[in-house]
């Protein structure tokens, strides 16, 4: 299925489904890698459950500041496919793949010496092994992430959907084999266990897109064995995504101090933010995979000269996430003992239990605004406005929750339902502040 080059008749919700949805069902995958970390292991060790989550925090922050620096080769793949050069499409792929492959540079001695500082001492036994191979590694999601912008850009989504489908696949099975140490595998049993299944498992996903990435009819029309190191384009494209890249590690690193702090207040509030923060990311597929629909289709938009369809765009992106939240909130209202009991795997006290529910329903708010947020944001991206969007994210973050947090802790205030209240405020707040971004114009850098 190629991308239209452009719409002559209004966008409708089919319209963001048909591109988004492979997206959500490609994120779903991804996000499931690490949330099946976190089952697989509450079911080995709920010391090493709730380890591996406040490494996961700090992974996570490498991970997708990797992938929001790469991430900007969609927008201009987009714009080239919208305008019919399709000659340049593998140019900005290529600048993506190299500068992830020098990050190794980097990754390879802080995976050694960072987790000393980044994982609290009460939590360190399971989440430093998983935090040195997981960091270590991370360049590979930078070459994932260019070579399925490639393809979500012109309209080939479906081959990223079943890439990522196989690489859980493996991981799966490599996660439950490693932990426990089945066939004799019990030389990594515990989180380094889960890691390694999950970075076996990137292998495999580039691998694939690879594959397809050099296919004939692939190569021909879009020139994707042009390889040729380009310094100023590459400058060019970081200096677009770096400033996002830098703000999604500020907001990272956000999220990294709160789970940090709230760590430090006792065991039980670790364990409900470790929940509270796993189904969140789970729950963020939807979250991604509109945010990448969204920003693919509005880059064909602007590369084919049609801008007066993004505001409907961003109006679909939004109606179809309020209707997934909606059925979704069905469990989180009426049934979230269907989410605890997978996580919790031990006798816990009912107060607690209450509270962990409770919880739940103030990620359920957060996340419904959060949606609204990143459909927004991927129309932004999409004419390279990375540095704004990832940095209001950042700086709101810090100033409405890790700061506050922070205070409250040492004051002994500090509880999750408090953390997770000012988060609602700063995405509603950050929603609204890029919405206002959108109305003024000021977004559209890129001009292919």
């Amino acid at each position: 299925m190629e991308f239209p080059c452009g719409y002559d008749d209004k966008i409708g919700v089919r319209d963001v489904l048909r591109i988004s949805l492979p997206m959500m069902i490609s994120s779903l995958s991804s996000h499931f890698m690490i949330i099946l970390d976190q089952l697989v292991l509450a079911r080995f060790s709920i010391n090493a459950m709730t380890g591996v989550a406040s490494a996961t925090v700090w992974c996570s922050a490498f991970q997708f500041s990797i992938t929001t620096i790469t991430m900007v080769a969609s927008a201009f793949v987009g714009q080239y496919n919208g305008a019919k050069r399709f000659h340049l499409t593998g140019t900005p792929v290529w600048q993506m793949i190299w500068f992830s492959l020098s990050l190794f540079v980097f990754t390879i001695p802080f995976s050694q010496v960072g987790g000393r500082y980044c994982i609290p001492p009460l939590l360190s036994q399971h989440g430093l092994p998983y935090f040195e191979t997981i960091i270590c590694f991370t360049p590979i999601c930078g070459i994932c992430q260019a070579l399925s912008s490639f393809f979500v850009a012109v309209g080939r989504g479906i081959l990223v959907t079943v890439s990522i489908l196989v690489a859980n696949v493996v991981n799966v099975v490599l996660d439950i084999i490693l932990v426990f140490g089945y066939f004799g595998m019990d030389r990594f049993t515990g989180s380094r266990g889960a890691a390694i299944g999950t970075v076996i498992a990137w292998f495999v996903n580039c691998c694939i897109l690879s594959l397809f990435f050099f296919k004939r009819n692939i190569r021909e029309k879009y020139c994707t064995t042009n390889c040729k190191f380009h310094f100023q384009e590459l400058a060019g494209y970081l200096k677009l995504g770096a400033a996002g890249g830098v703000g999604h590690i500020c907001e990272m690193l956000a999220w990294g101090v709160i789970y940090y702090t709230l760590a430090t207040v006792g065991t039980d509030v670790a364990m409900i933010q470790s929940i509270a923060v796993s189904v969140n990311v789970f729950l963020a597929f939807v979250v991604s995979g509109l945010e990448k629909g969204v920003m693919s289709i509005t880059a064909n938009l602007l590369g084919a000269g049609i801008t007066h369809q993004t505001a409907t765009l961003i109006k679909k992106g939004i109606t179809i996430h309020l209707t997934f939240t909606a059925i979704v909130s069905i469990v989180f209202l009426f049934a979230p003992e269907i989410i605890t009991q997978n996580f919790i795997r031990f006798e816990i006290d009912e107060s607690l239990l209450r509270e962990t529910h409770l919880i739940l329903r103030f990620v359920l708010l957060y996340f419904m605004i959060d949606g609204i947020c990143w459909v927004i944001a991927g129309a932004l991206e999409a004419g390279g406005d990375f540095g704004f969007t990832m940095g209001a994210i950042a700086i709101y973050i810090w100033s409405i929750v890790t700061i506050p947090s922070f205070i409250l802790a040492k004051t002994g205030h500090l509880n999750a339902r408090l953390t997770w209240s000012l988060l609602i405020i700063a995405i509603s707040t950050i929603s609204y502040v890029l919405y206002g971004r959108f109305k003024s114009g000021k977004w559209m850098h890129i001009r292919v």
